[in-house]
């Protein structure tokens, strides 16, 4: 149902085109990879938090959505048939929507939670404290990791003045969001893009670019805001920790680019076994 795939970020969108000439992660090149002996990074991104479109408040708004639903079935076949059961589709969909949406104080409470929950968490102090205990670049060394754009050009320049040999930097730049569809109950998941440019000492060269995006296990939105947003926050928690670990082995150690299934990454493959397979999304 095409027309009803709604991602919170617009931005996030246009990564996820799998028809892409040249795959979003690949490795360094081993030209390249053998100049770098230490690496110092900063993290920096956002997230977004808003929620006020997830999932039908009561039973008039389930109708509509419903509605809109029915109709995108009917016509996702583009024939004319389609065409014409259209209104059929919207009236079934309606009632349906409108008997199953739920009330308007759940809604609002879940919403409220998930919201919660993508602001409380510091995903980029999380992710910028597990690659600065990386150590699976092997001989690469992580120098240092720092909060906030352009912060490891300061702490590469400091190791040059104090007679140290200067850091490679790897920029980190991340994209928080809900992955959801305006259906009357959907399901959700979050989404995580880490987007790293590996640059020169003097921060004037872009040596490598790539793109992770982890997506989580989608859950109906209620049971995905039930208790204070748990299962949220903890997919918040597995994509620092996951991406952590895939960003530094997919630049440094592997040698084939990271596997994509549809529009989310498989990181099943991950020497901590740990990884999370790609989940569907749509």
């Amino acid at each position: 149902m095409v027309v009803a795939r709604v991602f919170a970020v617009a931005s996030l969108v246009c990564v996820f085109v799998s028809a892409c000439a040249q795959p979003p992660v690949t490795p360094i090149p081993d030209s390249t990879r053998r100049t770098i002996t230490s690496i110092s990074g900063d993290v920096s991104g956002i997230k977004n938090s808003d929620t006020s479109q997830i999932g039908a408040r009561g039973s008039t708004e389930g109708g509509q959505r419903g509605a809109a639903q029915g109709v995108a079935t009917m016509t996702s076949s583009g024939n004319l048939l389609g065409l014409l059961l259209a209104p059929v589709g919207a009236a079934v969909g309606g009632a349906k929507g409108a008997a199953e949406a739920q009330s308007e104080d759940v809604v609002d409470a879940t919403r409220a939670d998930l919201r919660l929950a993508m602001q409380d968490t510091d995903f980029a102090e999380d992710l910028r404290a597990r690659l600065a205990a990386s150590t699976i670049a092997g001989d690469i060394v992580v120098s240092s990791m720092t909060s906030g754009a352009s912060t490891a050009a300061q702490q590469s320049v400091t190791n040059v003045s104090a007679g140290s040999a200067p850091s490679h930097i790897i920029a980190l730049e991340y994209r928080l969001a809900i992955f959801h569809q305006a259906h009357v109950n959907p399901k959700i998941a979050l989404i995580a893009q880490v987007t790293a440019q590996v640059q020169s000492p003097d921060r004037k060269q872009m040596l490598h670019k790539a793109t992770w995006t982890y997506c989580g296990q989608p859950y109906d939105f209620v049971q995905m805001g039930a208790n204070n947003a748990a299962l949220l926050r903890g997919q918040i928690n597995t994509a620092a920790a996951v991406l952590a670990e895939a960003i530094p082995y997919d630049l440094f150690v592997s040698r084939v680019p990271r596997p994509l299934k549809g529009y989310c990454m498989d990181f099943s493959d991950l020497p901590s076994g740990t990884g999370t397979k790609a989940p569907g999304l749509i």
